[in-house]
């Protein structure tokens, strides 16, 4: 008798734990891609021969608790402008967050030319 209750009590115990696990709530994931804000305007001109300073951008991320987080730091430049050569560049802007996800890329176009 002492054995049966024993096993009675463990396997009440085991699914005491069972149920428990089971009802833990939910991780939230981070499914929402970040965003990238460009400072100054999309296309822009240069003076041939003359220094060329791209006014850059800002990346956002909304994480799972809904919270705006700078990911300035994560993002990445892509700046081929050469003011040593007339022409058309581009100046790209990508961003991943933690979670993998990718935000739409910016574009800026700079123009450099004679003035």
């Amino acid at each position: 008798m002492k054995n049966r209750m024993c096993l009675l009590a463990m396997g009440v115990f085991t699914l005491f734990i069972v149920a428990v696990s089971c009802n833990k709530p939910e991780e939230k994931s981070d499914v929402s891609a970040p965003f990238i804000v460009m400072h100054g305007d999309s296309i822009v001109w240069a003076e041939l021969g003359k220094p060329y300073v791209d006014a850059g951008a800002s990346a956002y991320d909304v994480t799972a608790e809904k919270d705006t987080i700078d990911i300035s730091l994560k993002m990445v430049t892509d700046n081929k402008v050469n003011t040593g050569q007339i022409g058309s560049y581009k100046v790209t802007f990508s961003v991943t967050d933690d979670a993998g996800n990718k935000a739409l890329g910016k574009v800026r176009t700079v123009y450099v030319n004679l003035f």
